[in-house]
């Protein structure tokens, strides 16, 4: 993982060293990393596995254990924006004709209900990002106001 983009710009974490990532060591016995216990049956065949790839792996963790986890969230309630503009018939450019899909109010709903869900249920905990999240809400049940509005006024004519 390279970056993760937040409210408040890009983020890159610095990757921690791993326990046991010196000599070759995958950190605990039988080859899984510690605290971890064994994989559940049939879940991965060991021999399909080169030690490159559990490398790359253990990396990869490092680097998500390395960035805030109100980071992480945050860039998934910023998707789920992104998700509801094209649900709104909004994130997606307009056919040949010039037509914007129809929107789709009920799953843009389920959408903008995670997002505020999200974001009241973290509030401060985003930090500096709050604010910007609180009004990215704001910001897409108002366009859900309107997309609802228009539909309304296309059916009725």
């Amino acid at each position: 993982m390279s970056s993760i983009w937040t409210p408040s710009g890009e983020y890159r974490p610095e990757p921690e060293p791993t326990p046991g990532s010196d000599a070759g060591s995958a950190g605990g016995a039988g080859g899984s990393p510690a605290g971890m216990g064994a994989p559940p049956s049939g879940a991965f065949d060991a021999d399909d596995i080169s030690p490159e790839q559990i490398a790359a792996v253990l990396q990869m963790q490092a680097q998500i254990r390395a960035t805030p986890a109100a980071a992480i969230v945050a860039n998934h309630v910023i998707q789920l924006f992104e998700l509801a503009l094209v649900y709104l018939g909004l994130g997606t450019p307009p056919d040949e004709q010039g037509r914007i899909p129809m929107p789709d109010l009920a799953q843009a709903g389920v959408v903008i209900d995670a997002m505020n869900a999200l974001v009241e249920g973290l509030g401060s905990r985003y930090g500096e990002d709050e604010q910007t999240l609180r009004d990215a809400v704001g910001q897409i049940q108002m366009l859900y106001v309107q997309a609802a509005d228009a539909l309304q006024a296309a059916t009725e004519s």
